[in-house]
């Protein structure tokens, strides 16, 4: 295979369009999972609750209950995170295509070799690759912004649901009190 004007300008047309679908798929899935993050903060809120409240062994088992279910947060997203992650390959995928379609034809120019004024080129070539990637990365960096701070609620939920367990575990099981008989005083 080599590379020709016919092929780079059509790669060059192609690629950014099959980006502009990966773009804005990548949003749409953004959206869908937005809704999903509220509830599982919602879920993981219900079981501190339910859990700082158990007073005796069914309530205690409501909220384990409340938490095992808010611990399989990841089985709802994960079609959703795997898809935007394919659309976020082949996005850069396309970019790179697309940015690589460009770069040779700014640097051939026409095929009877009297191409446009280099400068005009580069700076067409420079403006559109700085685009592409700006537009396709702006989203995956925002959406990982709010993978991270859903990651630190989920963390430190679950640490405070680890010491609210211990302190209803303390307060619901019968203690065992393994008490010292008194000595009989001496004489």
């Amino acid at each position: 295979m080599r590379m020709t004007e016919s092929f780079a300008s059509t790669s060059a047309a192609v690629a950014p369009v099959l980006w502009a679908i990966g773009t804005i798929e990548m949003q749409q899935i953004r959206k869908h999972v937005l809704p999903w993050v509220e509830e599982q903060r919602r879920q993981y809120s219900e079981a501190v609750v339910a859990m700082s409240e158990a007073s005796d062994e069914e309530s205690w088992d409501h909220a384990r209950g409340r938490w095992a279910l808010a611990q399989r947060w990841w089985l709802g997203a994960l079609p959703q995170f795997s898809l935007y992650f394919l659309w976020a390959y082949l996005s850069v995928t396309m970019v790179g295509c697309a940015v690589t379609a460009l770069r040779w034809l700014a640097e051939t120019g026409d095929a009877s070799g009297g191409g446009a004024d280099p400068e005009k080129a580069q700076f067409i070539y420079w403006s559109l690759a700085i685009a592409f990637l700006f537009i396709t990365l702006l989203p995956m960096w925002i959406l990982w912004i709010d993978l991270e701070r859903w990651r630190k609620y989920v963390k430190e939920s679950g640490k405070a649901l680890v010491h609210l367990e211990a302190q209803v575990r303390a307060r619901v099981e019968p203690r065992t009190t393994d008490s010292v008989a008194e000595e009989p005083p001496r004489s």
